[in-house]
C-alpha cells in the first residue's frame, strides 16, 4: 500500500471516529467543549520520515480571553483530533523540506473555508469544507518563514472577518534546515463588532489572551530575545516596546519576505504590521525593571468592549474568586499588551543622581475645549514656537544626550495621569506606566490630581521622541496631554529655522467632532521657508487609533521627493537612507526625520491623510529667497 493511499484510508477512519473522539455538542451554550489557549510552544501533529500527518478539527467551543474562570465567549475554533480545542489553533511547525498532510474535518452545521494550508504563494482558494466534510490537503514546506492559516464561514478576505469565526486562526512555521530556534511566536486576535478599522467594539488577544491575562516574561539583562508576530486581524496594528530598542529580522507583507541581517536590521521601538503579515524581532533588556510591550492604538490597549454579534454568546465568569484587573495592574489597560520583568540579579545599590537640568511641566485644566493646556518651566533653551490656533498640543521638550535632567510632571487637572517618554531608553520606575512601571517592590504611582512626579532621564541618543499622557483616557489624548521629545547631540543649539517638527493628532474640538491636526490645529498657518537651505522635518504620530497615517509633500507639479533619514530616534545608516516621491505612512507611536531643501521659488504642500478615518488637513511651506520676517529687516 503506498503512503498516499493509506493516508486516505486513514482520513476515512478519521472522519467517522471524529465525532465520538472529540465529544462535540453543539446544542447548548453550557455544553461546549472548552477552548485550550494556546501559547505556541508545542508543535502539533506526528512527523515520520520526513513527512507531518496532523489531523484538524473545526468546532463551536467554549472560551475564556481573561481569567480560565471568567466570562466565556461561544466561538469557532480549531482543534487536533483527540485534543481539546485550541485559541489559536494547533502550532504547525516543520523543518524546511518536510511534507504536510493535513486531514481537515468541520463539525459544525455551516461551510467553513480554511486558507494558508499551502506553501508560500501556493494559497489559491483555500480548502473548502461543507458541514460534516472531510478534506484533506498535502503540500510541501520549502520557504522557511512565519505564516498564518485561517478559516472563515463567509469571507474570502481577511480584512472583512469580523464575527464567531474571527478566532479560526493559527500559526504555520516552516524553520530553515538545520536550525533549532529559540523563540517565541505571538498570534493576534481580534473580533470586532464590523470589519475592518472603524469599529468601537472590539475584543484582542495574543495567543487567545487579554491583559492582564496575556502572558508573562522574565528575562535577565544581557539575554537574546526572539519574538516572532503573526497578524490575523481584520486591521493592521502598531507595536511598541517600552525602554529598549529592537531590531526587526524579517517582514512578510503582501505575501512578500523581506529578511534583513547585521546593520541592515531597522532598530526601532515601534512596528506596524499589515493585516494577515508577520514580523521577526530581536532584542536585549539592558536594565531592571517592570516594563510593557502592547500595541499603541488606544483601541487595542484598554478594557475589551465586546461585540454584539449574530451567534457570538458572553457568559459571565461563574468564579467567585477575584482576579486582578488592568486598572489593578496598569490603570486601564487591557487587550494587546504583554508584561515583562528583569529582574536586579546583582542586588546594586543605587547611583547617585546629579541633575544638570531641572524641568517642570505643568497640566492645568480649563473649560471647553480644548480641556488641557500645558506648560513647560525652568527650560533655558529656546525650542521656538511649535503650537498656532487652539493649541492641542504640549511645548516642546528639548534635551541633550548623555546630559542629566528631571523633569517634574505637577498634575492640576481633576484626573489622575502618567506621562511615558515615548522612545526614551531610562530607568523603569520613570517610565510612565503607573500601577506597572518600577521594580517588583517599587512601583510607579498614578499622578494624583494636586501631585507631582519627578522623572529621572539621561537620553542616550539624539533623536525625536514623543512624551504623551498614559493613562488610557481618549480624553486626554484628543485634548492635547502630549507633545514632541526632541534630543540634540552634546554641543548643538535647537534652531527653529531649520528644524521643524510637525506633530500629527486627532483632536477634540467638539463634542461630536473630532478632526485631524498637525501641530494642535486643523488649520496650520503657512510656514515661510528659504530656498537653498536644508530643512529637518520631524514627523510624530501620536493620534489615538490610526496607524496607517500618510503624509508626503505636493507643489503645483505633483510629488515632490523627499530624503528620509531616521525612524523612532535613530539616525539611518547612509545605504538604508532612501529618497521618494510617494508618501509615508508614519504608525501611531512612530516617528520620523525628512531632510529636505529646494533651489525653487514655489509653495510645497504637506498633506496628511487618515485613510480609516477619511480625515485629512495639510500645510503649506512656502519657500522663497527672502521670508516676510527677513524682508522687513
Amino acid at each position: 500500500m503506498s503512503a498516499n493511499v493509506g493516508f486516505r484510508c486513514a482520513q476515512q477512519i478519521i472522519r467517522l471516529l471524529l465525532p465520538i473522539v472529540i465529544g462535540v455538542v453543539t446544542s447548548a451554550a453550557e455544553q461546549l467543549p472548552r477552548i485550550e489557549t494556546n501559547p505556541n510552544h508545542a508543535p502539533a501533529g506526528e512527523v515520520r520520515d520526513g513527512v507531518l500527518t496532523i489531523w484538524l478539527e473545526i468546532a463551536k467551543g467554549e472560551w475564556h480571553p481573561e481569567a480560565d474562570d471568567g466570562m466565556s465567549l461561544s466561538v469557532y475554533a480549531f482543534g487536533e483530533a483527540g485534543h481539546p480545542l485550541q485559541n489559536p489553533g494547533p502550532l504547525i511547525r516543520v523543518p524546511q523540506g518536510t511534507e504536510i498532510r493535513a486531514s481537515v474535518h468541520n463539525s459544525l452545521p455551516v461551510s467553513i473555508t480554511v486558507h494558508g494550508l499551502a506553501d508560500a504563494g501556493m494559497d489559491n482558494a483555500g480548502l473548502n469544507l461543507m458541514p460534516d466534510a472531510v478534506e484533506q490537503i498535502s503540500f510541501k514546506a520549502t520557504t522557511p518563514g512565519l505564516y498564518v492559516y485561517w478559516g472563515a464561514s463567509e469571507n474570502e478576505d481577511m480584512r472583512q472577518r469580523h464575527g464567531i469565526d474571527s478566532e479560526l486562526t493559527g500559526a504555520l512555521v516552516i524553520d530553515p534546515a538545520g536550525t533549532n530556534p529559540n523563540d517565541e511566536i505571538f498570534v493576534i486576535e481580534l473580533i470586532s463588532e464590523i470589519a475592518g478599522a472603524g469599529g468601537r467594539e472590539t475584543l484582542a488577544t495574543i495567543n487567545g489572551k487579554s491583559w492582564p491575562y496575556t502572558q508573562r516574561f522574565r528575562y535577565n539583562i544581557g539575554e537574546r530575545v526572539h519574538w516572532r508576530w503573526i497578524n490575523a486581524t481584520n486591521e493592521p496594528h502598531a507595536l511598541h516596546l517600552h525602554g529598549f530598542y529592537f531590531r526587526v529580522e524579517s517582514v512578510r507583507a503582501a505575501g512578500k519576505v523581506e529578511t534583513f541581517s547585521g546593520d541592515s536590521r531597522p532598530m526601532v521601538v515601534t512596528q506596524r504590521i499589515p493585516i494577515g503579515g508577520a514580523f521577526d524581532m530581536s532584542w536585549s533588556p539592558e536594565r531592571v525593571g517592570q516594563w510593557l510591550f502592547h500595541c499603541h492604538m488606544l483601541q487595542h490597549m484598554t478594557p475589551p468592549v465586546l461585540p454584539s454579534l449574530p451567534g457570538l454568546s458572553v457568559t459571565p465568569g461563574r468564579s467567585q474568586v477575584h482576579h486582578p484587573t488592568a486598572m489593578e495592574e496598569a490603570p486601564g489597560m487591557g487587550q494587546l499588551v504583554l508584561g515583562i520583568t528583569v529582574p536586579n540579579s546583582k542586588k546594586a545599590s543605587p547611583s547617585e543622581w546629579h541633575p544638570k537640568r531641572k524641568l517642570q511641566l505643568v497640566i492645568k485644566e480649563r473649560e471647553g475645549l480644548p480641556r488641557y493646556a500645558l506648560e513647560l518651566h525652568g527650560d533655558t533653551q529656546n525650542a521656538g514656537e511649535t503650537t498656532t490656533g487652539p493649541g492641542l498640543i504640549g511645548p516642546a521638550i528639548v534635551l541633550t544626550r548623555n546630559e542629566p535632567t528631571e523633569i517634574e510632571v505637577v498634575n492640576r487637572q481633576r484626573q489622575p495621569t502618567s506621562i511615558h517618554w515615548h522612545g526614551i531608553e531610562l530607568e523603569s520606575y520613570y517610565d510612565g506606566v503607573a500601577g506597572w512601571s518600577g521594580s517588583e517592590t517599587q512601583i510607579a504611582k498614578p499622578i494624583a490630581p494636586g501631585g507631582s512626579f519627578v522623572a529621572r532621564m539621561t537620553p542616550p541618543r539624539a533623536g525625536t521622541f514623543i512624551y504623551h499622557t498614559h493613562w488610557h483616557d481618549e480624553t486626554q489624548l484628543t485634548n492635547g496631554l502630549y507633545g514632541p521629545l526632541i534630543v540634540l547631540p552634546e554641543g548643538e543649539k535647537f534652531d527653529p529655522s531649520t528644524d521643524l517638527t510637525f506633530v500629527f493628532s486627532i483632536g477634540e474640538f467638539s463634542n461630536l467632532q473630532k478632526l485631524a491636526l498637525i501641530n494642535g490645529t486643523p488649520q496650520s498657518k503657512p510656514l515661510q521657508l528659504r530656498i537653498g537651505k536644508k530643512y529637518r522635518f520631524r514627523f510624530i504620530n501620536i493620534s489615538t487609533n490610526n496607524q496607517a497615517m500618510q503624509t508626503g509633500l505636493r507643489n503645483s507639479s505633483g510629488p515632490v521627493e523627499w530624503q528620509i533619514i531616521a525612524k523612532d530616534g535613530i539616525d539611518l545608516p547612509t545605504e538604508s537612507m532612501w529618497r521618494t516621491k510617494a508618501p509615508i505612512t508614519v504608525s501611531v507611536g512612530e516617528t520620523y526625520d525628512i531632510e529636505f531643501s529646494t533651489d525653487t521659488a514655489q509653495d510645497v504642500l504637506l498633506e496628511l491623510l487618515l485613510p480609516g478615518l477619511k480625515m485629512r488637513t495639510s500645510q503649506t511651506l512656502e519657500f522663497s529667497k527672502q521670508t516676510t520676517a527677513e524682508q522687513r529687516k
